[in-house]
């Protein structure tokens, strides 16, 4: 986990310098002045994660409802912060090191998301930009308490997962249209995380944790920007996560103001 951090935190301090610069590439001025863009988020994934030392897996599902807000500090650069709510599925999820077994099967388990999303453009070519862009997600998972069926006792499991996401890597846009700007990227997309259960059934108490892992780690993303007014955009995209034993599939929705 410590070397995944240290990745994001690199990541995101090249990419918030103002001074970095490339052959041919357009300087950076805040002369322009800024941009604010709140909006509203949606997002849905399905992620294959492994667990118990990759010899199991179960499939990830999440839905985030989110509220962000975009600074675009001149044409090119921008800095993005997330905040919201997300109900997520852990299905199939197995405990055997607890006093009684535990498969959990249980609803979506609700929590809190936090992000930050940095944009760098770097140069253009015709009607082509080219830029890297890095993004990180945290999401802490509500203390769930499910009763234990089927026993002469009363008993209880209580479970609180997190997760964090980290993707990084280029991007290529077409701004050829006046109010519609299609691009892709192809980029490095890394999901962990852990699930810790514990169980209480009278005096035998027990506590297991499971470290989460996705199998997937590059992340193709096909998205497009529709301007509907000068204040007003909608931005898609569509993600294909592909791993040897297929792919994960995830879409992105957001509706925002600027001005």
């Amino acid at each position: 986990m410590k070397k995944h951090c240290t990745f994001i935190l690199a990541a995101l301090f090249f990419f918030s310098l103002p001074q970095v610069s490339f052959p041919q590439l357009q300087d950076v001025s805040f002369s322009s002045g800024l941009r604010i863009k709140p909006g509203a988020h949606f997002e849905y994934f399905s992620r294959k994660v492994t667990w118990d030392n990759e010899n199991q897996t179960l499939d990830l599902k999440s839905k985030i409802f989110a509220l962000n807000l975009e600074i675009e500090i001149n044409e090119g650069f921008s800095i993005s912060g997330l905040a919201g709510y997300t109900l997520s599925n852990y299905d199939a999820l197995i405990f055997r090191q607890l006093p009684f077994s535990v498969e959990l099967d249980a609803s979506d388990i609700g929590g809190f998301i936090f992000g930050a999303e940095l944009r760098k453009s770097l140069f253009y070519a015709n009607d082509f930009e080219f830029g890297l862009y890095g993004q990180f997600l945290y999401h802490i998972g509500k203390e769930e308490t499910w009763d234990i069926p089927g026993l002469n006792v009363t008993g209880t499991v209580t479970g609180k997962p997190t997760w964090m996401r980290a993707s990084a890597g280029p991007y290529i846009k077409f701004t050829g249209l006046d109010s519609f700007s299609p691009y892709l990227s192809v980029c490095y997309n890394n999901l962990w995380g852990r699930f810790e259960m514990q169980q209480a059934i009278q005096t035998l108490e027990g506590t297991e944790e499971k470290e989460l892992k996705s199998k997937s780690l590059v992340d193709i993303t096909l998205g497009s920007i529709l301007t509907l007014s000068d204040n007003f955009f909608l931005k898609g995209e569509a993600h294909i996560l592909p791993h040897k034993d297929g792919m994960d599939l995830g879409f992105v929705v957001i509706a925002a103001f600027s001005f």
